[in-house]
């Protein structure tokens, strides 16, 4: 499934957000992996499903010991970071409706921020991973942000920009070694790189290749689409 830009980026990511959490709430994987969680996470025992685990962090005591776990599980555990990032998506639409509000697509952007972010948590730092992610999260994305659009950030008296949707970019082979260029310097991440290569040049599927990056199809359209329109300068000057 593709999500479309064009009309309402913030409604259609959510829309696919939640048809996708709803879904594994419900599947006996998320069951079974509650379980697992359990054994060695003591604040996830007695929970029996998924939205059980995001209603018990909504009481503010339980919550930084929950949220944690998340954390500590998301690194090798796909389930447990797209649970951390279901979490988290209020705080990502908040912050995409007001200090990101000059961006029509900065939700599908923040959200494929903090899906990095969480999956490279470091268990180790101290203060709350709520917290600690979207300030992470909210820094990249300025700073991105002030390289795309340097005259939206300082003033933000502009109207909104349109990008094209990923699907309208292609990207032939001769663009391989600025793709790395790009990732080396920072301006993609390992796995948008990687689901570039993936999809644009071998042709193997979003679904395929999301698979291969342990994440959803959901996520690695956001991520993909995001990458791309950084890209776009850069592939411009070199075609």
């Amino acid at each position: 499934m593709l999500i479309k830009h064009e009309e309402d980026p913030m409604k259609a990511t959510l829309t696919a957000l939640d048809r996708e959490w709803t879904a594994l709430d419900r599947s006996p994987a998320s069951t079974a992996a509650l379980r697992r969680w359990a054994t060695t996470q003591p604040a996830l025992a007695g929970l029996d499903s998924l939205g059980a685990v995001l209603a018990a962090r909504t009481h503010p005591k339980a919550a930084p010991a929950i949220l944690s776990c998340l954390a500590q599980l998301a690194g090798e555990d796909a389930l447990a970071a797209r649970t951390l990032l279901q979490a988290l998506l209020p705080g990502l639409v908040r912050m995409a409706t007001t200090s990101a509000d000059d961006d029509p697509a900065a939700l599908d952007e923040l959200v494929s921020l903090a899906w990095e972010r969480i999956r490279s948590y470091p268990t180790r730092r101290p203060g709350s991973v709520a917290a600690n992610v979207l300030l992470d999260v909210h820094k990249r994305y300025r700073e991105h942000r002030a390289i795309e659009a340097p005259a939206r950030v300082a003033g933000r008296s502009q109207p909104p920009e349109t990008a094209p949707s990923a699907e309208e970019v292609a990207i032939g082979r001769s663009a391989v070694d600025d793709l790395v260029a790009a990732q080396r310097a920072g301006l993609i991440s390992a796995i948008a790189l990687r689901l570039i290569l993936r999809t644009r040049l071998d042709d193997v599927s979003l679904e395929i290749a999301a698979a291969e990056q342990a994440t959803s199809t959901t996520l690695a359209t956001c991520i993909r689409w995001r990458a791309e329109r950084r890209l776009r300068p850069l592939l411009a000057e070199a075609s």
